[in-house]
């Protein structure tokens, strides 16, 4: 199930928003609607954790986790760190990452089992997204497109990807996560779709312009029912 969510009239939730099987991190700017609306989906069955990131209300895009672990920039501030450990479930794995891209969330996406990550990333986080995440990690180019977390978001079970990215490039990434991905937009067309969305294995949140069509679309991808 997807429910449409903003955050401070932006429809980009994924930019400020992290979601995983075991907690949710929301920013102290977030409004009463829209934390209401998380929490009355998630039932307590995961902490929401309210925190910034590098002093930044921008959090979606600065940390990469799953149910495991979560890995934040190098440079996030002693009370922000101790502010999540302190609310994080305990088997949850906390570290800092020495990357020089403070962005994480744009270079690299995740699952609970599988990473792909931008082939610029150092040997030294590759190695520190298998020990804290638990994942086996995948080097992977999407030619012109950079940014390889934000063309694409997968769940343990399935995948929307761009459709810049190329046919060649989709099924190269299906193979390596073992996952079914599938073409789609978010807000109303809009190709970064880790901006505009978020999702675990049972519940995902997207912005208030994404359309019915789009949404059918993510229901499918990320249905439970995907997986073979």
């Amino acid at each position: 199930m997807f429910i449409k969510l903003n955050f401070e009239n932006s429809n980009n939730i994924g930019v400020f928003i992290k979601l995983t099987n075991s907690y949710c991190i929301v920013p102290y700017e977030i409004n009463d609607k829209s934390l209401k609306t998380i929490e009355k989906e998630l039932k307590k069955n995961i902490p929401i954790i309210k925190t910034s990131i590098l002093q930044s209300k921008c959090l979606g895009r600065l940390i990469i986790g799953n149910k495991k672990g979560l890995i934040l920039p190098s440079e996030t501030t002693f009370e922000e760190y101790q502010k999540i450990k302190k609310f994080i479930p305990e088997n949850v794995i906390v570290k800092k990452c020495p990357e020089k891209f403070s962005a994480l969330g744009n270079c690299i996406v995740n699952n609970d089992f599988s990473a792909l990550a931008i082939p610029e990333i150092s040997n030294e986080t590759e190695e520190l997204l298998g020990d804290v995440l638990g994942v086996e990690v995948f080097k992977v180019s999407l030619g012109a497109e950079k940014l390889l977390g934000s063309f694409c978001v997968i769940n343990n079970y399935g995948g929307l990807i761009s459709q810049f990215v190329s046919l060649e490039d989709q099924d190269e990434i299906s193979s390596l996560l073992k996952i079914p991905l599938t073409v789609g937009t978010v807000n109303c067309g809009d190709k970064y779709l880790s901006s505009g969305m978020i999702s675990n294995d049972w519940i995902g949140f997207c912005g208030f312009r994404t359309m019915q069509s789009e949404l059918l679309v993510m229901e499918t991808t990320f249905s439970k029912k995907k997986i073979k």
